[in-house]
């Protein structure tokens, strides 16, 4: 297999080593930020399928586009397992690429695993190039928040979620890559990255009338060889992009909008190993939406939700409460 190339920047501080165009002529760049160093993706051919792979699909044949791109990442070790977003109607959905051999699709973090950057901790960055929504509310702050309120769950400890810093430049490897929204030209292997509000055409290509009800969405890659040989995918690349359609606010504070830390802290859940939970109903006479029982992991939003359930904590403790000894 080819080795990744690991960018050898030293600094402890963004460094812009080199800035290229894509298909949408917004700039790229390949860097290190701290002690956090890019794998960066070289392939041929790679370039001619921004754009043309899911977002030509339009959402209608994600898995046929996915198969294609994987197809070049394989000698990168990496390959798409699943997505999954969660919607303002209900209908959020786990979409899922990769079926190995085994027919598991579930995969986790590797503790040490050699391939990523954390270590036994799981670092997350943040991109700094698009903190501000269209709708004027600032993420910096609420995501930190967010991620402060898994890492103070009590049951997990063990694990170390540490702030990598926020980027100076576009960090979203699977918009660039499998879209052409932006992004850059390689990944942080083992890293929760925050990777921006991007704009409704973006959820239109995840799936048809997208950009409508997506309100964020979380990618996540696995490396090709199940290095510890539990069956699982070892856990490569974590990506969260959020809808810059939808009127983010603190809703706790202005009493309108979309919540932000409610939907952050649900796809920092995906991007901590747990998947949708509960069981949804509509009463038709109203419209109304009913959880059973309501969890941050709950496939649609309700409103303001920022505390981690009982049935949130037991899903995340079942993954974290005997990290590194798992």
């Amino acid at each position: 297999m080819k080795k990744p190339k690991l960018l050898l920047l030293a600094a402890a501080a963004l460094l812009v080593a080199c800035q290229s165009e894509d298909v949408n002529e917004n700039p790229t760049a390949t860097y290190a930020l701290g002690e956090l160093k890019m794998v960066e993706v070289d392939i041929p051919g790679v370039d001619g399928l921004k754009g043309n792979g899911f977002q030509a699909s339009k959402g209608k044949n994600l898995k046929g586009a996915a198969t294609q791109i994987n197809q070049m990442l394989e000698p990168y070790g990496v390959q798409l397992e699943k997505m999954e977003y969660y919607s303002i109607d209900g209908a959020g959905k786990t979409v899922f690429f990769s079926d190995r051999g085994n027919k598991q699709l579930s995969s986790d973090y590797v503790p040490n695993d050699p391939r990523n950057l954390g270590g036994l901790a799981v670092p997350y960055l943040i991109d700094g190039t698009q903190l501000n929504t269209a709708s004027g509310f600032n993420t910096l702050q609420p995501i930190v928040d967010v991620m402060d309120t898994w890492a103070n769950v009590t049951c997990s400890s063990g694990l170390d979620i540490p702030f990598g810093g926020v980027s100076g430049a576009d960090i979203g490897f699977v918009s660039n890559v499998f879209f052409g929204f932006g992004g850059s030209n390689g990944f942080f292997p083992g890293v929760i990255v925050h990777a921006g509000t991007l704009p409704k055409a973006f959820f239109d290509a995840i799936a048809p009338g997208g950009g409508n009800g997506i309100l964020g969405v979380t990618f996540t890659l696995t490396w090709t060889d199940d290095i510890n040989g539990d069956g699982k995918g070892d856990v490569a690349i974590k990506e969260i992009y959020y809808n810059d359609a939808f009127n983010w606010q603190d809703r706790v504070a202005t009493g309108t909008g979309i919540d932000f830390q409610t939907v952050a802290l649900h796809e920092v859940g995906h991007a901590l190993s747990q998947a949708h939970f509960g069981k949804l109903s509509r009463t038709e006479a109203n419209g109304k939406l009913h959880f059973s029982p309501r969890a941050l992991m709950n496939a649609g939003y309700t409103g303001v939700n920022r505390v981690v359930e009982k049935t949130d904590q037991a899903g995340h403790c079942s993954n974290w409460s005997n990290w590194p000894n798992n």
